[in-house]
């Protein structure tokens, strides 16, 4: 597209100037608007990113906790049994775990605060089944791994 030129002397040159220039003000405007909208985004993405910075380390923190409260009671480290697992695309079955009790039935002891009828009464798996357990805030369900 060719421009034809306009002379200053002509009168519709005023006209174009002040179309020319409302047209710039509108442009400059959307700029503005646009980079405030991107600088806004930023931040907020960055506040996010702390957000799940912060519940990652949580979250990290719990799982080192479960991993020490599971080697405690059952006296595995998890670390060794995940590497020592054989690595398949299918998914594998649980494996129960033995405790440091050599009873082939035991999986887990629990210690509980409760005051027990015998000095030496420990719970009974098979009336675990489906109760619920908080463990650092987290509640988990007892599910049975020998259904019968």
């Amino acid at each position: 597209m060719h421009r034809r030129p306009v002379s200053r002397n002509d009168p519709r040159y005023k006209q174009l100037r002040v179309q020319n220039n409302k047209s710039v003000q509108r442009s400059r405007e959307k700029s503005r608007r646009e980079r405030e909208l991107t600088l806004a985004s930023i931040a907020q993405l960055e506040k996010d990113n702390e957000e799940i910075i912060q519940r990652l380390a949580v979250v990290k923190e719990e799982y080192e906790q479960l991993q020490s409260l599971f080697k405690q009671h059952t006296g595995i480290d998890i670390e060794q049994m995940i590497d020592s697992e054989p690595k398949s695309t299918t998914k594998s079955s649980s494996v129960p775990l033995q405790s440091k009790e050599n009873s082939p039935n035991t999986l887990l002891t629990i210690n509980t605060t409760e005051k027990q009828q015998s000095a030496k009464a420990e719970l009974d798996a098979n009336n675990l089944d489906g109760s619920i357990v908080l463990i650092n805030g987290v509640q988990y369900k007892i599910v049975s791994l020998n259904k019968t």
